[in-house]
């Protein structure tokens, strides 16, 4: 994984042995994003991913605590993907909005996924992002792997992906990004 950080920007890019094409789909498909994404080790309950300039995004998590929403600026499939990231709380915490950039980069062994989150307001949301960004990165190249995307674009059973915590053991503030 390499790492760029600007002030308040973070930069990530991960390869992975799975074809764009697949990776592009476990980044926006529902059922992908339910086995590997679980940022403060919830489980996704509802996606709305209308994939299209303007169209909205939206993560509804089990507990009901929060909610990931924004709207797309840009989408080319298998390419790009240009959005506003905000995190509502129930609780009296503050919305945070960000910004996300995602590449899809095809290689000869597979992909590169380039992830970039802009507007974050201090050193310590930038660590603590970084850091659940790694994780959730981390927990998809084991799901693609482990579901057998890696060579091709078809899903194995969920024997064996029973657990979606992705190894969330931060505290809230550092675990919430969880990778998307």
């Amino acid at each position: 994984m390499t790492e760029q950080q600007n002030a308040n920007i973070i930069e990530l890019s991960e390869e992975f042995s799975a074809p764009v094409e697949t990776l592009y789909q476990a980044w926006t498909e529902t059922d992908h994003l339910k086995k590997w994404w679980s940022p403060m080790g919830e489980s996704l309950e509802k996606v709305t991913n209308e994939l299209n300039d303007g169209g909205v995004v939206s993560y509804d998590f089990q507990s009901g605590d929060f909610k990931v929403t924004g709207n797309y600026e840009e989408v080319k499939p298998n390419e790009k993907l240009v959005y506003s990231w905000n995190w509502e709380y129930k609780n009296d915490l503050p919305q945070e909005l960000y910004k996300l950039t995602i590449r899809f980069e095809g290689t000869e062994n597979g992909s590169i996924l380039h992830v970039k989150q802009e507007e974050l307001q201090n050193d310590d949301v930038v660590k603590s992002h970084k850091d659940a960004w790694r994780t959730a990165l981390d927990s998809l190249k084991s799901h693609l792997e482990n579901s057998g995307e890696v060579a091709g674009h078809n899903l194995k059973s969920d024997a064996g992906m029973s657990d979606r915590s992705g190894g969330y053991n931060e505290a809230p503030e550092q675990a919430k990004v969880g990778g998307g």
